[in-house]
Formats: structure tokens, sequence, C-alpha cells
């Protein structure tokens, strides 16, 4: 038996410590089930870990900073800023879009700039960004993440509060059923 053992053909019962078949499942002598190794364990939880990571990380996919402008100079950044022209829409009528089909409004708004009026929703606490939703759907959860791209916009937003109406320029980067909108921020103010 010891040869068998040393081929690694045997194992020990972890609770009765008799030497039983290293592919037994149950063992013959105290009949209790043999757990999984912690190797196994271990392996699942390092999946779990990465699944959610992946996930994080597509899900805050907003945080690009081009503006589509060049940083060559005052001159030309200005110039590129001027060519933009901003659509106005309220949040609400991206959300009726939305809703009615993802696909049709993802092809109308995606890349486009616009020019959103909605109720300020969520103000991250790591200044990451802000969602606006619909002003006449007071149980919205979905609506359009506001991605900061500079301090000056963070401190127009610190002087808000949830509920306010807000004014929003930007770019929308993705449109999509479960999370809404994501949207590049040029410009932040309250509504009048």
């Amino acid at each position: 038996m010891s040869e068998e053992k040393e081929n690694g053909k045997t194992k020990q019962c972890k609770y009765c410590k008799q030497e039983i078949d290293a592919k037994a499942k149950i063992c013959p002598h105290c009949r209790k089930k043999q757990t999984p190794s912690g190797c196994l364990i271990a392996v699942i939880a390092v999946v779990v870990i990465i699944v959610i990571a992946i996930a994080g990380s597509a899900m805050s996919g907003g945080e690009k900073t081009n503006t589509g402008a060049s940083t060559d100079g005052a001159n030309s950044t200005s110039s590129a800023q001027q060519e933009i022209t901003y659509t106005a829409y309220s949040v609400s009528e991206l959300m009726d879009d939305l809703n009615t089909n993802a696909m049709n409004a993802s092809d109308k708004y995606k890349d486009q700039y616009v020019e959103l009026t909605g109720k300020l929703n969520v103000i991250d606490s790591n200044g990451k960004y802000i969602s606006l939703v619909s002003s006449d759907d007071e149980f919205a959860i979905t609506g359009v993440q506001c991605y900061f791209q500079s301090d000056e916009q963070k401190s127009a937003v610190k002087s808000a509060a949830i509920g306010d109406t807000l004014v929003v320029k930007g770019k929308i980067t993705d449109v999509g059923e479960v999370m809404g909108y994501s949207l590049n921020m040029d410009e932040v103010t309250k509504a009048q």
C-alpha cells in the first residue's frame, strides 16, 4: 500500500485519517463526504474576482477625456470649440427614445454633441460623474451619466443639490438599454 501512496493513488480521509482512494468522494470507513481541496476554492474565488473586475471596468467606460479639441495652443483649442454645435434635448426625450428602441436611440445620439436639460439624480462621491434623469419621472433610475472633464465642472456641481435642474453640454459616448447614456461633459450650469 505504501507504493500506491507514493504514486499518489491514495489520500488520507480528512475526518477519520484512514487511507482511502485518491478519487474517493466519500470515505468507505467513516462515510463522510470529502470536501474539495482549498486549491479549488481559491481558483473559484480568483475567477469571481476577475469577472467582477472586468464588469466594473466595462461599466466605467465613460472616463475618456478626449473632447475633440486640439491642445497645440489656446487659439486652436478655442477655434475647435467654436465649431461644435450642440443640439438641445431634454433627458426625457432621450429616455423616451431609448425605451422605445435602444438600437435607434444609439444610432440617433451616439457621438452627437448635445445640450441636455434634466434633474440631478446622482453626484458621484469620487468626483467622476453626475447623473441626470427625466424631470417628469420622479422614480427614474436610468438616465444620462455625465463624466467630468475638468475641475471647473466639478466646482459648478459642488453648489448643486440632488433634484436641481441642470443644463449639460457634451458628447454622448455610449448608449445602452440597461445603463442609459454616457456623456463627456464640456460645460455644466444650473438651469435658469
